[in-house]
């Protein structure tokens, strides 16, 4: 289902065989405090060893990597060897980093426990640590296999639905309108066997196209350009950056493309209670913003709508990014 990764979803997959290799050999696992007791689970099976990161974006910093570089090799990781990542999006970044650099390149297996790893951090091969502004470091490496047990995600906690929802909110804007409606209609309560495979099939199909993000990829970045800078300047978790994110760009698609579904999209967020504004300094984000890989020239390139489904890359100016951070920025 994800361009390269075999994609396995259902409820209690990881009762079922693991090794990522026949032989179990050279396997490692990577994992936050968040994600232990799963990672455990895991490790017992493989007979594996476990690195623990640190939660959130603490994890992604080039000292992390390096530390985690030194660990594989005291352990003797060779080229053949498999780490195994088990836990959320930040985790999926520089583990997948790591892996990706280690010897140029080890297999990865992803087992994302949270509802946002599992429909977007986990998916399409991206990985990344921060320096000064979010994911500048990073590689595309694809991981041969994904992991998505139902219920660990079903054990969740309802912040973190909120945050996977605004990933697979997301995802039905630029190209599902099915699984928008499916979000309006049932809220936080929409089945999970149903929207978590809905949500990685939109990825998987520009990932299929666009691996390295050449082209059409960007356009997953929908919500994310404003959302990561808003996301170091407020502190704000990356779920309800997304979602901000995505208020701002409906904000300018209205007022370049005459986006009439900017208010549905904006019911749909707080239906799935996201916000859609919050308080941060405006210069500071577009300071950010001024040091986005994806500009052109004094434009910054976001992705717009013309209508649900049909996502354009789009050179924004300072004056409609200003307007859009005033609306979005209290």
């Amino acid at each position: 289902m994800a361009a390269g990764s075999q994609v396995l979803i259902g409820s209690d997959i990881l009762a079922s065989p693991l090794p990522p290799r026949s032989d179990r050999s050279g396997t490692v696992i990577f994992t936050q405090p968040g994600a232990r007791d799963v990672a455990e689970r895991v490790a017992r099976r493989l007979e594996a060893p476990v690195r623990v990161f640190p939660d959130g974006e603490e994890a992604k910093t080039l000292a992390v990597a390096a530390a985690a570089y030194r660990w594989l090799d005291d352990i003797g990781l060779d080229r053949q060897g498999t780490v195994v990542v088990v836990g959320g999006g930040s985790v999926c970044d520089v583990g997948g980093f790591v892996a990706s650099t280690y010897l140029r390149g080890v297999e990865v297996v992803s087992v994302p426990t949270t509802l946002l790893a599992a429909v977007d951090a986990s998916i399409g091969g991206k990985t990344a640590v921060n320096l000064e502004a979010k994911n500048q470091v990073g590689t595309f490496w694809e991981p041969s296999r994904i992991l998505v047990d139902l219920e660990v995600l079903r054990g969740l906690p309802r912040r973190l639905v909120r945050e996977g929802m605004a990933e697979i909110a997301k995802a039905g804007m630029i190209g599902d309108e099915l699984l928008v409606i499916e979000l309006e209609e049932k809220g936080l309560q929409a089945p999970l066997e149903k929207i978590v495979p809905a949500a990685i099939r939109v990825k998987a199909k520009v990932v299929s196209e666009d691996l390295h993000e050449r082209g059409i990829r960007v356009v997953l970045n929908y919500g994310h350009t404003v959302g990561h800078a808003v996301e170091r300047v407020a502190g704000v978790s990356h779920g309800e950056s997304v979602a901000i994110g995505m208020a701002a760009a409906a904000h300018i698609s209205k007022s370049v493309f005459g986006f009439d579904q900017a208010d549905r999209q904006l019911a749909l967020l707080k239906g799935l209670e996201l916000p859609t504004t919050c308080k941060a300094d405006p210069a500071k984000v577009a300071r950010l913003l001024r040091r986005d890989k994806k500009r052109d020239g004094s434009k910054v390139r976001m992705v717009l709508l013309r209508a649900i489904g049909d996502p354009v890359i789009t050179p924004v100016d300072e004056a409609a990014l200003s307007s859009a951070l005033s609306d979005t920025l209290r």
